[in-house]
């Protein structure tokens, strides 16, 4: 199988806290970039209420009782994206509290659903203002009557992250058998990264930590926070990640889509970024074991367009993954060329030892006549150019770079109809002068449509 359970079969209680935690670890062969370097992820979907935040919503709900502020009486009142509040709904279900949450109203309608499902009273808040809308709006409620309410402010609640240090850390290390060597998890609350981060440096301090937070304020990646533009949760300490990554929304979609279709996993947009983030990871080692949490399944997200693409549609859907080698000094290059040119495109050409390898990029004249600013053109002067610089140096033509000036670096109907199979094409996004993502692509050898490469 291209996935493989790590962790053994364990006794565990019939009643429904029991149920939480001790969720699979799965290796993701497909995703691999190289020999030597494992990736995992561990599927917090198995929880009972279907997500990482079981785990947190348990223990400051116990918390609560414990300390006599969720007693008999009391309404639990929290701001949730959706996650989380499925939990305390779940939960108050099953130990008779009440449950009220403040909801971005553009949450999926699965979500919106489930926790209708278990009995949640919901106040939905302006979709504009995210989580933070909630988070104001359940402030507000809470300091007009706080005799009412047991508010646990999963953002500011030790009880969140302690629950990670209690138990998805413990079994991260039981299940690699303490040969992890990096960590990756979103950032929401923060309290998975949180928790789970100081159990394994603790226990295994060379591990490498590795947060991952959307790329710009307005994303599609629900649950997770652009931290410099959002109310950052009390509980986040940004000094404990080694190594913090920013991950597009379209790349994660794109990442899950495959791993329904290549690994039979069907999870939430982010565990697409976890698992961008890994292998982003991933191509810079030689030998490593990277564990990345999935926190959800993709049942929450249905009604969402990103699954209405078909495979052919989708051009990142490959058979295995391929990969583009390139140093780190020729993207440099490549980025700069592309912001110099704005907003033109800029195109130039890759040279290497062997196919998928790129030591030298080669800038060259876009020699389109009319429109460089929506598309490039190598013509036969440059490709010449081309061609006696790889005689020169002794390597091979490997492919081309291009940019796309305020677009994604996705290749254009253009792009298809203009490029050779076995050629490597690499666009970088320029927006307002610039350079953003890079990513690679190769012309399928049918012309059907362009795979995906993982830049390395």
């Amino acid at each position: 199988m291209s996935h493989s359970a790590l962790d053994t079969p364990t006794t565990r209680g019939t009643s429904l806290i029991d149920q939480i935690g001790n969720t699979p670890l799965v290796r993701l062969r497909r995703f691999e970039p190289k020999a030597g370097v494992e990736i995992y992820a561990k599927l917090e979907m198995r929880n009972p209420g279907g997500s990482v935040k079981d785990r947190a919503a348990l223990a400051m709900v116990l918390e609560g009782e414990r300390s006599g502020r969720l007693g008999p009486g009391r309404i639990l009142l929290d701001a949730t994206s959706g996650n989380t509040g499925i939990a305390y709904a779940m939960l108050g279900a099953a130990r008779g509290h009440r449950v009220r949450l403040c909801v971005p109203s553009n949450v999926t309608p699965e979500r919106k659903r489930l926790l209708r499902v278990y009995g949640a009273d919901l106040v939905f808040t302006d979709p504009m203002e995210g989580s933070d809308g909630a988070i104001r709006q359940v402030r507000a409620i809470y300091e007009r009557e706080p005799h009412r309410y047991f508010y646990p402010d999963q953002y500011s609640n030790p009880a969140n992250w302690l629950a990670h240090f209690n138990s998805t850390g413990v079994e991260i290390l039981e299940q690699t058998q303490g040969r992890i060597t990096h960590f990756v998890a979103g950032l929401g609350t923060s309290g998975t990264f949180m928790g789970t981060g100081r159990r394994l440096k603790q226990d295994k301090p060379g591990v490498r930590l590795i947060s991952v937070q959307p790329d710009s304020p307005l994303h599609g990646l629900e649950g997770l926070k652009h931290m410099e533009s959002a109310i950052v949760p009390a509980i986040y300490d940004p000094t404990l990640a080694d190594e913090d990554v920013r991950i597009e929304t379209d790349e994660a979609h794109a990442l899950i889509r495959r791993l329904a279709r290549e690994e039979g996993l069907f999870v939430g947009p982010s565990s697409g970024a976890a698992l961008a983030a890994a292998i982003r990871v991933a191509c810079g080692l030689d030998e490593g074991v990277i564990v990345a949490i999935f926190p959800d399944g993709g049942d929450r997200y249905l009604s969402d367009p990103l699954w209405d693409v078909t495979p052919e549609e989708d051009a990142t859907v490959t058979d295995a993954p391929i990969h583009l080698r390139i140093d780190e000094a020729q993207l440099t290059a490549i980025r700069r060329h592309g912001a110099r040119t704005y907003p033109d495109e800029c195109c130039g050409a890759l040279l290497g030892p062997k196919p998928g390898e790129v030591t030298e990029a080669f800038p060259l004249d876009n020699t389109f006549p009319d429109e460089r600013r929506r598309r490039f053109m190598v013509g036969p002067d440059e490709y010449r150019r081309a061609e006696a610089r790889a005689a020169e140096t002794g390597l091979q033509l490997v492919g081309f770079y291009h940019s796309h000036p305020d677009h994604p670096a996705e290749p254009s109907q253009f792009d298809l109809d203009h490029a050779w199979p076995n050629l490597s094409y690499l666009i970088v996004s320029v927006r307002q002068g610039q350079a953003k993502e890079a990513r690679s692509w190769r012309l399928k050898a049918d012309r059907s449509g362009f795979e995906e490469e993982f830049v390395c």
